[in-house]
């Protein structure tokens, strides 16, 4: 728009004064070189907002030229872009180049009035208004400049903050969708290794014992669906659009329910004695917690150990930490096999514990056995 501007005139004034040159019949080289010089100044001011230090050199060099040629350039034509470029460099840079620039034209500008001019109060006059006009040029651009940036800040810190926003979104989704996994694998893995060993209990007990059979089958049924009840809780926060009914309101599982969940593996056939000790944790999350750390244990001993006597599950409530100790006799042949799990459960242990601050350790006991121990904070506090 500038360049469109300056170029207009210009031209107009360069064809005036080749009209003017060729009627009075004098040389017409002094024009053309006008017009090539209007050309170049047209296209140093199309490139200013990329390369405004150039268009500034070329601006300046074009003014002190036409100023010293006098009659065959206006001087008036060429004052013009050097007070764009100054506004180009203020804006599209910085004050610093703009200042600089301002000093080098205007000390120009001077020393070229004390050669071509006589007469001192020429030479004060035009290097008075020429300082003033370059530094009124270069304040607009300072302002415009400085308002642009700080919009072009508030932009940058809009995205910064929306790009924020999203991954704080991302990383919740992938933390939901890590806590749902977790649900799932306790409430499937628990429900299917019960359901596995009460049918084949059913099987093995059907000819000499069918009252124990139906038992161990109707046992199997109640876990089936309390399995899928717990399943449709966990998954119905996802698929639903409207207010839960309130049975689907039920609360996490929690201590209370440790009796019935350790029950559910004694009538599967895992030998399990419970003990425990000190004061249990008020907090719903603890609580849930230790119920998943002992579900989880008492599955892989259920699925793991080989012929086991005795299984004990200890808890220990204290003031500051829980501490969680699941112990089989169970005979270590198959635990490490590749096909008996995918290792998922002790995966979830250790990242319900760490959410607390605490760890989970697993291993061997001797020459036959296996040990979950899991050490957490009491007092509900989530790690940071």
């Amino acid at each position: 728009m500038i360049a469109a501007v300056y170029s207009a005139p210009a031209a107009i004034f360069t064809l005036v004064v080749a009209a003017r040159d060729v009627l009075g019949g004098g040389p017409i080289w002094p024009t053309a070189v006008a017009g090539y010089v209007t050309l170049l100044v047209t296209g140093a001011l199309v490139f200013r907002r990329y390369v405004p230090h150039v268009t500034a050199g070329v601006s300046v060099a074009v003014f002190i030229a036409s100023y010293a040629l006098g009659t065959h350039f206006s001087p008036g034509l060429t004052w013009f872009p050097v007070i764009a470029s100054l506004y180009a460099l203020a804006v599209y840079r910085s004050s610093r180049a703009a200042w600089i620039w301002t000093a080098i034209a205007s000390a120009a500008a001077v020393l070229c009035s004390i050669v071509v001019e006589t007469d001192w109060i020429t030479i004060v006059g035009f290097s008075f208004m020429w300082s003033m006009s370059l530094v009124i040029a270069t304040l607009v651009g300072i302002t415009f400049g400085n308002r642009r940036r700080y919009i072009q800040a508030l932009l940058d810190r809009a995205w910064q903050l929306a790009r924020e926003r999203d991954q704080q979104a991302q990383i919740a989704t992938a933390a939901e969708r890590a806590r749902i996994a977790r649900e799932m694998h306790d409430i499937v893995a628990h429900s299917l290794t019960v359901i596995v060993a009460l049918s084949d209990g059913a099987e093995a007990s059907i000819d000499r014992s069918p009252d124990v059979a139906k038992e161990a089958v109707r046992q199997s049924a109640s876990t089936a669906r309390r399995a899928l009840a717990d399943m449709r809780r966990s998954l119905g926060v996802l698929t639903s659009d409207h207010a839960p009914a309130p049975g689907e309101l039920a609360p996490q599982p929690g201590l209370s329910e440790l009796p019935e969940l350790i029950e559910s593996y004694r009538s599967a056939g895992l030998p399990v004695r419970f003990t425990e000790r000190g004061r249990e944790p008020a907090d719903p999350v603890t609580q849930l917690t230790v119920f998943r750390v002992v579900q989880e244990a008492l599955t892989n001993a259920l699925r793991y150990a080989l012929e086991p006597t005795a299984v004990d599950v200890d808890l220990v409530y204290g003031d500051d930490r829980i501490r969680i100790t699941v112990t089989d006799d169970g005979r270590e042949a198959g635990r490490g096999a590749a096909s008996v799990g995918s290792g998922s459960g002790l995966i979830g242990m250790r990242e319900r514990v760490a959410v607390h601050g605490g760890s989970v350790t697993a291993g061997p006991v001797g020459t036959r056995g296996w040990r979950v121990t899991a050490e957490f904070d009491a007092r509900g506090e989530v790690a940071r």
